[in-house]
């Protein structure tokens, strides 16, 4: 289904999703919970004002890097260190900071190694960067299907 856990690409053995239409936390833990492996998350957007604490628990368990964009990205980023600090697990996980989604993709792209899931799925609404969750999507998938094979 378009913006749901939506395989994009493989490319030099990375699989990019699209899991736009994940616009709160209990969607993006499902999503994420959808991975066997751990993996990049791009993540971020308009703060809708709700609580992101019950990200820190499955962003431990589940990412191996975090990048993060829009408003929302210090709340993210607060409840995986909330986590970290409670149970001292996780504090190797890497968190980057990105201005646009272009520069996310590519942030977690050069992280990626053969094997590696990056997924866009923001925990968030669009409305600070984009008209909706499907125009984030579909800039989502230009973005990933212009990047040159390394």
């Amino acid at each position: 289904m378009e913006h749901r856990i939506e395989l994009v690409r493989e490319l030099n053995g990375i699989r990019f999703y699209n899991d736009s239409i994940a616009s709160s936390p209990t969607r993006t833990i499902a999503g994420l919970n959808s991975f066997k492996e751990k993996v990049i998350l791009i993540a971020g957007g308009y703060d809708k004002h709700i609580p992101y604490d019950v990200m820190g628990k499955v962003l431990v368990e589940k990412v191996k890097s975090l990048v993060l964009i829009g408003q929302t990205a210090s709340k993210i980023e607060k409840s995986l260190k909330d986590e970290v600090e409670r149970t001292k697990k996780g504090g190797d996980i890497p968190v980057n900071r990105c201005s646009s989604l272009e520069e996310a993709v590519y942030t977690a792209y050069n992280q990626a190694a053969e094997g590696d899931v990056i997924i866009l799925s923001p925990a968030s609404a669009s409305f600070d960067m984009f008209k909706n969750f499907e125009e984030r999507g579909n800039r989502f998938k230009k973005i990933v299907n212009s990047i040159q094979a390394k």
